[in-house]
């Protein structure tokens, strides 16, 4: 079963999962060859090993005007780690997630139904979207393609609406903010 944050981000792209392709053979000495609908990666950065909530510095945090972490290990159905950071309930009412899906590529988010636009987040490729569940207007999802069939998944959520000027655009700089935090320390995480 999920834990409190299964329902955030990877049940509104449910369903736009696509099967994964068969094993090529590839010739020694040659770069392996990828399916992936994007552009090459500028580094490969693999999740299995890090902690989701070492992806914000307290710096970090401090600029985003986080004031509580709380850490998921079994946040969906494919048991991902997860990391919510929040400003407690504050005003405005400000919520990250992080969500590390180390069994699924950032593809499967191009089938998400409530529209994709593809991004760059510190310089790799990612799906910007929305949780069809909640209202656009107040949420961005961000599924980074960092490694062959991984991704960071990262969503902004101002549930109450009261951000100033809050719009889709709006929750996606937001978002794209704090994933290009987490993209920057995953560089050194990931290592």
């Amino acid at each position: 079963m999920a834990g409190p944050l299964g329902a955030v981000l990877l049940v509104g792209l449910a369903g736009c999962a696509t099967e994964a392709p068969a094993p090529s053979q590839v010739a020694p000495g040659a770069p392996p060859a990828t399916d992936s609908p994007f552009p090459a990666r500028p580094a490969e950065l693999k999740l299995d090993a890090v902690d989701p909530c070492s992806l914000l510095t307290a710096a970090q945090q401090s600029q985003l005007g986080i004031q509580h972490v709380q850490r998921d290990d079994n946040s969906d159905e494919l048991g991902s780690a997860a990391c919510l950071w929040d400003n407690s309930g504050g005003s405005p009412d400000n919520s990250w997630v992080a969500r590390l899906i180390v069994k699924r590529g950032a593809d499967y988010a191009l089938g998400s139904t409530t529209g994709v636009q593809i991004v760059q987040v510190s310089g790799f490729t990612a799906v910007q979207t929305a949780a069809p569940y909640q209202d656009s207007k107040i949420n961005c999802v961000l599924v980074v393609d960092v490694a062959q069939g991984q991704s960071l998944g990262v969503q902004y959520l101002n549930t109450r609406g009261n951000y100033p000027g809050i719009s889709h655009d709006v929750a996606c700089q937001l978002d794209r903010r704090a994933a290009e935090f987490m993209v920057q320390n995953l560089r050194v995480l990931a290592r």
